[in-house]
């Protein structure tokens, strides 16, 4: 299996992490011609990352392409046997995709252009927020869903450590919920999840250098 991406895309961690954690094995490329090239569109019509290329089938949307390794492969399913247990794990995704992670996105802007980080409290506000409201929905034992690692945990395992080095080095902590911090602690001790995660952080920091931020 080939994964096309970058290692500064949190949705090519994402499906990094997703298939470390299913020990399925795989070749991580860049985009042919480059991200957004018209190359990669005649790949990918869309121009996104993450893609995946299963012996000539090609999937775009990190959602997708998970979904579709669980239907593909067995061994080591992120997703529970018991439908509510499942349908609790996707809902946690969606609320991933939909809600938390643009928040953090929207703190892009504030590296790339320092005149707009008078808009800081006002994005860690509405951050907080979503992050008070995935405490009350989630449940941490100790990861999202439960005792091991599910479809759940893929996105906000990349996006939260994001959200606390952005709001890190623009001088404003993230704080944690405390009914998160065992899932961090979690994560952190994970050995697939820092190996997963290993190359999406190194570019997030040369990024950060680059904008001239620690």
């Amino acid at each position: 299996m080939i994964l096309y991406g970058l290692p500064v895309s949190t949705y090519t961690a994402k499906v990094r992490l997703a298939l470390c954690w299913r020990g399925i094995a795989f070749e991580e490329r860049e985009p042919p011609g480059g991200y957004r090239s018209e190359a990669w569109r005649q790949i990918v019509p869309m121009g996104t990352i993450p893609a995946i290329d299963d012996q000539g089938f090609v999937l775009a949307e990190s959602e997708a392409i998970l979904e579709y390794l669980e239907e593909r492969y067995t061994e080591r399913s992120l997703l529970p046997q018991d439908p509510q247990q499942r349908a609790q794990v996707r809902m946690l995704a969606r609320l991933h995709d939909l809600h938390v992670e643009p928040k953090v996105r929207a703190l892009f802007a504030l590296i790339r252009q320092p005149q707009e980080r008078g808009q800081l409290p006002e994005l860690k506000a509405a951050l907080d927020d979503k992050l008070a409201r995935l405490a009350q929905v989630a449940r941490p034992g100790p990861y999202l869903a439960g005792p091991r690692a599910t479809l759940a945990d893929c996105g906000f395992a990349v996006t939260l450590p994001l959200a606390e080095r952005l709001l890190g080095a623009l001088g404003s902590p993230l704080q944690w919920p405390p009914s998160l911090e065992p899932w961090q602690s979690a994560l952190t001790a994970d050995p697939l999840a820092q190996q997963a995660l290993s190359p999406w952080r190194a570019a997030t920091d040369t990024w950060l250098r680059a904008a001239g931020l620690n």
